[in-house]
């Protein structure tokens, strides 16, 4: 089943991204989110060799080296990415945002959107703008997702899924009316 028929579940949402106009015609990503920015795993046979002391360092330094990517990632993106937008609602086949500044309909661009605080939760893809709307006084664009790496909508997918996850336990855990 290809990417255009399969359906894609979509939730609200309140998401940074980054976007990029593309020149006519062009749709090759700048965005590459590379999966050794994760680093390397100890096995748990490596970590139990090692001094409780050393692992727990270890820890902290991958915990402040995440927080210094995570900066200098959100400055490159800045740079790169020229328009700030906030993304309204999001799906594996698209997303609607807005942006102080405005574009056309079938323009091409690149969006990076952050789903979580880490440079691991960066998800980036291409697409054309294929509507614009009114909400709640607002202009917002219709993106359809069109040039994407599978891990990318893989990412989107899996944010979307543990949204709606929290949205039943919510909805569970709360008193009936």
């Amino acid at each position: 089943m290809s990417v255009a028929e399969r359906t894609f579940a979509r939730i609200d949402t309140a998401l940074k991204g980054y976007l990029r106009v593309l020149p006519d015609g062009n749709l090759m990503p700048l965005f590459n989110a590379s999966p050794a920015a994760t680093g390397p795993q100890l096995s748990e046979a490596a970590q139990d060799a090692l001094p409780d002391g050393l692992v727990q360092y270890l820890r902290s330094m991958n915990e402040k080296l995440n927080s210094i990517l995570a900066l200098l990632t959100q400055q490159s993106l800045q740079e790169d990415f020229p328009a700030t937008v906030l993304i309204h609602d999001i799906s594996g086949a698209g997303l609607r945002f807005s942006a102080d500044r405005e574009f056309r309909l079938g323009q091409a661009v690149e969006v990076v959107v952050a789903l979580g605080s880490q440079p691991q939760s960066l998800a980036g893809t291409t697409g054309v703008l294929i509507r614009e709307e009114e909400h709640r006084g607002h202009k917002v664009w219709a993106l359809e997702f069109r040039e994407m790496r599978e891990s990318e909508r893989e990412k989107i997918v899996q944010f979307v899924v543990d949204r709606q996850r929290e949205q039943l336990r919510e909805r569970h855990l709360s008193p009936s009316s």
